[in-house]
């Protein structure tokens, strides 16, 4: 597989609107690479710090869950332009391998969209694209709820 490629968006997204990081998003170091509206995906990268290891020294599970999760459900938020905000019914998580401290790439796509619902994937890879660990995820689309700082320009 090829090395991914970190070429930051030049587009402004939904995103460049909503202010300031939720607080989780900031911890693990999320960062949006490109946001597709072709494909329905999203890719991000976060940044496993030392403090997420386990005691084998790779990253834990939680942290796992929580970058994946977030893969999902900022693939909700971009791709809607936040018409929605996700809530998470229900997720299946497969750790393929470990996870080491340092930058991991995510990928979320959206695979079935209604008016109340919508079915995710996501997969964690690192930077020779190997998938580390994915994920599928049932999410409930609730209105959303915090307004774009300015509906008409980016900041």
């Amino acid at each position: 597989m090829p090395k991914i490629n970190i070429e930051y968006r030049e587009q402004e997204t939904i995103f460049d609107r909503l202010g300031d990081l939720p607080q989780v998003a900031a911890l693990i170091g999320w960062t949006l690479i490109k946001l597709d509206k072709d494909s329905d995906s999203i890719d991000l990268c976060f940044t496993a710090s030392s403090e997420f290891t386990n005691p084998a020294g790779n990253v834990h599970g939680g942290f796992i869950t929580a970058m994946l999760d977030e893969c999902m459900g900022s693939a909700i938020v971009g791709l809607t332009d936040a018409q929605f905000m996700p809530a998470t019914i229900s997720m299946s998580t497969d750790f393929v391998k470990p996870v080491p401290v340092g930058k991991v790439f995510g990928e979320g796509r959206i695979t079935s969209r209604g008016n109340s619902l919508a079915f995710l994937e996501a997969r964690l890879m690192d930077s020779d694209g190997k998938t580390l660990a994915r994920a599928i995820g049932t999410y409930r689309l609730l209105p959303f709820l915090g307004s774009p700082k300015n509906n008409s320009a980016p900041h």
